[in-house]
């Protein structure tokens, strides 16, 4: 494994997927690094986990780093689904499985997140898996012109180069670094201290038992006034998810109660998931449910100083397009890419390096990634509101002209095509029996 030349040291905030993925490409690219994580422990089986689906971009990052066999093995491909009305009646039909592979040469599986999380830890060699820190609960950074530092509530300390917010959407280093820049200058350009916002709520949950009716590999949408739905029935898991427009759109942070979340169920549960199978139904045979809002957007600016943001921190999409990991993923591997040529085109191996080209770096990394994320992002508002039914003619669209045209395969085509399709991979690895489908991928491995 190559070794870093220049004393250069990330560290990584948010030990969740996004930051479990940056460790592995850190690792690969020779990176030294570390990663806080707030929870007192990384990665564990956890029975509250959502699933997470796993798209072709990033299977084929899955296949670079030699987890491609076992993701899979956790994970499950849709058969052909169904869309129903709040009353159960069919009325459209949808393969995205079978639209992945004829478009990409690859489909997509569903996977539990915490197994995912589990198959990133345990993949990591034992070495590696030191710099994973639970406990590490952020408290402040700082930066000056040769670092940073991190304290933690703890009182501990690290010290690196540069940091890397992979914590989530509400984002304590996203905080730090506006902070930082207003205290270097009030008139700097920040982001919104509170720059998502959510119009949609709704409930997470998943069962081992579903009730009868729903097999395995089963994708069951609800599309409905105001509300929308979406069932995948893995081989040993069942996810659902169920949204409601809110009376009024909120920036703000909620935490709901179990008695929210029964109410909720004792306001929708009588509507259908499936052509015979109730919210309320899922919702009694749960293993684990909660609610929380669904925020949505993109930041203006995805770093500052020595401070780059990731993953959910940058951007927040709904459930409805399945492509929020995926995103994630695809900001860590244009950074570490941007951070390893960085480092190879570094003249002196024994500086550090300037603060300047780190920024380069940085400024790199959002110039590639905007359009994307941007593209990202509206892809799930407008599927998000098309099936919720936001206006008449989002109704009349989906209920009557999309089941007769074969729309839905179209708005796949045309919203979630070029998010697989501009996709990159780490350019340093080797890309073996890359997946070829009719629309040809953008970038590949400059190893090839």
């Amino acid at each position: 494994m190559t070794t870093a030349p220049h004393p250069f040291r990330a560290i990584i905030v948010g030990g969740g997927p996004v930051g479990l993925t940056a460790a592995h490409a850190f690792y690969r690219a020779g990176i030294d690094f570390v990663v806080l994580e707030r929870q007192n422990e990384i990665a564990v089986p956890e029975a509250r986990g959502a699933g997470i689906g796993v798209m072709p971009n990033t299977l084929r990052l899955m296949a670079q780093l030699g987890l491609l066999e076992a993701v899979e093995a956790i994970g499950t491909h849709m058969r052909p689904g169904t869309v129903v009305t709040s009353d159960g009646k069919p009325f459209s039909g949808l393969d995205t499985d079978a639209w992945c592979r004829e478009f990409h040469g690859i489909g997509w599986v569903i996977v539990h997140r915490p197994e995912l999380m589990k198959l990133l830890y345990d993949t990591l060699p034992d070495e590696i898996k030191q710099r994973l820190l639970p406990g590490k609960e952020v408290d402040m950074i700082e930066t000056t012109e040769d670092g940073v530092m991190v304290r933690c509530t703890d009182g501990s300390v690290e010290k690196g180069s540069i940091v890397v917010g992979a914590d989530g959407v509400h984002s304590k280093v996203r905080d730090c670094m506006r902070r930082i820049a207003l205290q270097e200058s009030p008139k700097a350009a920040v982001n919104e201290e509170k720059p998502f916002v959510a119009t949609y709520r709704c409930v997470f949950g998943h069962t081992v038992n579903p009730p009868s009716g729903i097999n395995p590999g089963e994708e069951w949408h609800m599309h409905g006034s105001g509300m929308s739905s979406l069932l995948l029935a893995g081989k040993e898991k069942t996810w659902f998810v169920f949204s409601q427009k809110l009376p009024k759109p909120t920036r703000d942070r909620r935490r709901y109660t179990e008695q929210d979340t029964e109410s909720f169920i004792k306001e929708l549960g009588h509507v259908h998931c499936t052509s015979t199978v109730t919210l309320d139904d899922l919702y009694q045979a749960r293993t684990s449910c909660y609610l929380t809002d669904l925020h949505e957007g993109l930041i203006q600016h995805f770093h500052h100083g020595r401070i780059v943001l990731v993953g959910d921190a940058v951007s927040k999409q709904t459930y409805t397009t399945g492509q929020g990991w995926n995103t994630g993923v695809q900001d860590v591997v244009v950074l570490t890419n941007k951070l390893r040529s960085m480092m190879e085109n570094e003249t002196n191996p024994d500086a550090p390096i300037s603060k300047c080209k780190i920024e380069a770096a940085f400024s790199a990394y959002q110039k590639d990634r905007n359009p994307v994320v941007q593209q990202a992002v509206k892809a799930s508002m407008v599927m998000t509101r098309t099936e919720a039914w936001n206006r008449w003619y989002d109704w009349f669209s989906d209920r009557h002209v999309l089941p007769r045209t074969g729309g839905l395969k179209m708005l796949y085509r045309a919203f979630l095509v070029p998010a697989n399709t501009s996709a990159q991979v780490l350019e340093f690895l080797e890309e073996k029996n890359r997946p070829s489908g009719t629309i040809p991928w953008l970038h590949g491995s400059k190893k090839e």
